[in-house]
């Protein structure tokens, strides 16, 4: 029997009927610029919810540094946006740099390089210089990554505001928030969703062309793995966990032999080959390849999450007690960016208990389960204190593929698959209090503004503790003023330069756990310097990974 003929619901009267099918799921009969119009609207919402979170658009300018105060791991992702213009218009190799850490130079693999990102936008890049490239991909961040979630809602769902309450909640969620404040490649997550309802195009619903579902996957991993590895690395980890589950729903394997599935999968393996071939091996063979992953495991192991993360919030949320802060930053420093809520974590669970009939939900609420307990780390902890119970990430700790794994980053998946339950959830308490049901009447005008606001007032309760404390901050880009005077003309174009100070290590050991503390180098504001200057000169030293003489890569 095919997936879509499997996966099924229960109605509000209690027929069954396949997830995806007309009779399960109308289609919304409007057509044209008026079925788009809810969603330039939600698209308009979310500029607005971003405007509100960095501060007024001057911040967009060249002068000002989103967002500050600066970091090393900041400057590094504005230096790569200015390579990626660089080399394709001068013509130099996109995967490989000496232009710092010159002569070895610096392979583009582990390196946050971005250049899915920084490719495209080359042409603002060259016009208006790498810091606004920066500043425009992390404001549009959230609201790229809200309003693709909001469009893949729509498969699962066929009331606008519901989509909208989905997206709101996983592009601007506390993992959003947390890493606005400076990974523009962990904060830019729109294809996730997008992967997903390909994958479940793939396995259920089965109604585009194959070939075309397959190529398009395979296509979607190859750019996400130019946006970010890990995140690419953690789909498929999540993506395959799902597979797993969806086939134990089903108790068959039979799914997997259909002839749309098989045709579906070798167009993907072929696209995927062809997108990530050359990418993914020149990061492991070519120049300054990568021996392993940057951070050994034991270090990746001390930024662990811990059991109350979902629920307490820290500094990043608006509605907190000095009392929670204090608990939040003495022992839950590592999980910021796991935050969801009391509120969402009752709302998931009461709907996945509720609708549990609908097949949809149960998926979504169990990897939504799967995401929070991966992202605990190997360990469990409890108020910072170590119960020495171990986790099942400790088998991706130790895996070759996913041992650079942060755990905590893996919470983008509790988000977007709660998200995902939630928003099914609003739409469902829209139609309960409209009273719509397989073969009802047409609901009363007189419910519809009670079955509209009660549903977004739970959606209110629910996303109001994400409420972010503050505008992002802002720094000044503080470039040299000699590199954009004459003075410069002395330095032939291409030629090596030695800044001084020499930089030293960028992170200095402080206790007897090895934990690090960050320090300035040098050498920093010199990256910042040669890629507002446009590249006119290669740097002796820099900041990124490069390959040691042990396993792991060395700052």
């Amino acid at each position: 029997m095919a997936a879509a003929q499997v996966d099924v619901r229960l109605d509000e009267q209690g027929a069954t009927a396949p997830v995806d099918s007309p009779e399960a799921l109308p289609v919304d009969p409007a057509a044209g610029a008026a079925r788009w119009g809810p969603g330039l609207v939600c698209l308009l919402l979310y500029v607005v919810a971003a405007d509100v979170n960095f501060g007024h658009l001057s911040t967009l300018g060249s002068s000002d540094w989103m967002v500050g105060p600066r970091n090393a791991d900041e400057i590094a992702q504005v230096w790569w946006l200015a390579w990626a213009e660089f080399a394709i218009t001068h013509g130099h190799n996109l995967f490989f740099t000496n232009w710092q850490n010159y002569p070895f130079g610096l392979n583009f693999g582990v390196n946050g390089s971005m250049f899915a990102l920084g490719v495209p936008l080359a042409p603002i890049t060259a016009h208006f210089g790498p810091v606004v490239t920066w500043n425009l991909l992390l404001r549009s961040a959230p609201v790229v990554s809200a309003f693709s979630m909001c469009l893949v809602l729509r498969r699962v769902t066929r009331w606008w505001p519901a989509s909208f309450v989905g997206g709101l909640l996983y592009g601007f969620s506390a993992y959003a928030t947390f890493n606005a404040g400076g990974y523009l490649f962990l904060a830019f997550v729109p294809l996730p969703p997008v992967m997903f309802l390909f994958l479940h195009e793939v396995l259920s619903r089965q109604r585009w062309k194959p070939i075309v579902t397959g190529a398009v996957l395979g296509a979607l991993c190859g750019v996400q793995y130019l946006i970010s590895s890990e995140i690419l690395a953690s789909t498929v980890l999540m993506g395959a966990t799902a597979v797993v589950l969806y086939l134990l729903w089903l108790r068959s394997l039979d799914v997997l032999k259909t002839p749309y599935v098989l045709t579906a999968c070798a167009s993907a393996t072929v696209t995927g080959v062809v997108a990530l071939g050359y990418p993914v091996g020149y990061t492991f063979f070519g120049p300054q390849r990568a021996k392993g992953p940057p951070n050994p495991p034991r270090g990746l192991a001390q930024l662990h999450g811990d059991l109350l993360g979902p629920i307490v919030p820290s500094y990043l949320q608006r509605f907190t007690t000095s009392r929670v802060d204090r608990l939040a930053s003495e022992h839950l420093v590592n999980s910021p960016m796991m935050y969801l809520g009391v509120p969402f974590i009752i709302a998931v669970i009461a709907i996945v208990i509720l609708l549990r009939r609908r097949g949809i939900v149960v998926l979504a609420g169990a990897m939504a389960a799967v995401a929070l307990i991966l992202s605990l780390g190997s360990v469990l902890y409890i108020d910072g204190t170590d119960t020495h119970i171990p986790l099942p990430f400790v088998v991706l700790a130790n895996l070759p593929l996913s041992e650079g794994l942060l755990s905590t980053r893996l919470s983008l998946f509790t988000v977007l698959f709660g998200a995902v339950v939630v928003a099914i959830g609003v739409e469902a308490l829209h139609q309960r209090l409209l009273g719509c049901h397989s073969g009802a009447p047409r609901p009363e005008r007189a419910r519809r503004p009670l079955a509209t606001v009660c549903p977004l007032l739970v959606a209110l309760v629910v996303a109001l503790p994400l409420l972010p404390s503050r505008t992002e901050p802002e720094s000044s880009t503080a470039e040299s003023a000699f590199f954009r005077s004459p003075g410069a003309e002395a330095i032939p174009a291409g030629s090596v330069v030695l800044a001084y100070p020499y930089p030293g290590a960028p992170f200095a050991p402080t206790g007897p756990r090895g934990t690090t503390v960050y320090s300035f180098a040098p050498v920093n504001n010199v990256l910042v310097d040669q890629a507002v200057a446009g590249m006119h000169f290669k740097l002796v030293g820099g900041y990124g990974w490069r390959p040691t003489k042990g396993t792991f890569g060395s700052p």
